[in-house]
């Protein structure tokens, strides 16, 4: 297959498609290797601890901290890691997360390779740059936007996904599908092979092609890849304070946002009717009963509020979602009149 590659001013990311082992060996340049895995991926494939140094991580939200961080830091400090060092994430997007964090930190700069291996992290979470972690119970609060040096996306990891984890990537094929709109998101309409856990490599390219598409054009996020939050808003709250999965809430999140939409008359009631169709088809939550006193609280902490306004991701239609400003006074007004 075709690689891809995401070319900014600061340097270029590769994105490769292929055996993890053998990419990274052709890669490393005769680097030192210390991969920072998923515990749960390393049980899976032993031959990465055989094979390279590795520090290994649980893969849960709750370990995506500052603690973490540090534990890291100090296992790189043991290591005698130095600025020619390639640190290799491998796992889903909490891993890759932590990884792009450290590596964007420790010594003001060190080469990241992300081998992401849940079908979310190939088709969004490595890609972009986006890396935190959580504190004091808010996501990703703290965080750089730095670009891993190269994307290894092997397929073959994803024999091993329970169906619920490759459910958490169609939420995000589903966003990636609404925000392009056109032959991707018809491909994607009551997919009967996606929804049975089949998804082929050019399936994942297209998905990955929409977000090059905006992080190339908006790369620190300041305009038009915010569209890319559609649904996170709200979503990433509900992830933190339901401890739901990421996909599940973001399910919800995406069908909050189309109602929210309606609202403010942005789009009609029957794109509500068809996102909440195509988000069910797919066997992912489309309950939006939650507590909304807890969304209020965590709107004053979004990363996306500027004094009493935040940034939120409208949708006019299939192919149309804009970023704009709304008080949060109004939208507080709105959450409570749809939603309570």
């Amino acid at each position: 297959m075709d690689n891809l590659s995401l070319n900014l001013i600061t340097g270029n990311t590769d994105i490769i498609f292929g055996n993890y082992s053998e990419k990274l060996k052709l890669i490393s340049k005769n680097r030192q290797i210390i991969i920072i895995c998923d515990s749960n991926i390393n049980r899976l494939f032993p031959e990465i601890s055989k094979k390279y140094i590795s520090i290994n991580i649980t893969a849960f939200e709750s370990e995506k901290t500052l603690q973490n961080v540090e534990f890291i830091y100090s296992q790189l400090l043991e290591l005698k890691t130095d600025k020619s060092t390639l640190l290799v994430a491998i796992g889903g997007g909490i891993i890759c997360d932590i990884a792009g964090y450290v590596a964007a930190t420790f010594y003001r700069g060190l080469s990241v390779v992300l081998i992401p291996t849940t079908l979310l992290a190939m088709v969004d979470a490595s890609i972009g740059g986006k890396n935190g972690v959580n504190f004091n119970n808010h996501k990703n609060i703290i965080g750089t936007i730095s670009q891993p040096e190269t994307i290894i996306i092997d397929t073959n990891f994803l024999k091993t996904l329970p169906h619920e984890e490759f459910k958490n990537g169609i939420a995000e094929i589903i966003k990636h599908s609404i925000i392009s709109g056109g032959e991707f998101y018809n491909s994607i309409s009551k997919n009967n092979d996606l929804k049975s856990g089949i998804i082929s490599e050019t399936a994942i390219k297209s998905a990955i092609k929409i977000k090059l598409e905006k992080v190339s054009a908006d790369v620190n996020e300041k305009n038009i890849r915010k569209v890319l939050n559609f649904g996170h808003t709200l979503g990433h709250i509900i992830e933190l304070k339901q401890g739901i999965s990421h996909g599940k809430a973001i399910a919800i999140g995406m069908l909050m946002a189309t109602k929210i939409s309606a609202y403010f008359n942005k789009c009609d009631n029957k794109l509500v009717d068809e996102i909440e169709n195509l988000i069910s088809f797919y066997e992912l939550p489309v309950d939006t009963s939650v507590n909304i006193d807890k969304i209020i609280e965590s709107l004053e902490f979004d990363k996306k509020k500027n004094n009493e306004t935040l940034h939120f991701v409208f949708i006019e239609n299939i192919g149309t979602v804009k970023q704009e400003s709304i008080s949060i006074e109004n939208l507080k007004k709105c959450l409570l009149a749809l939603f309570n």
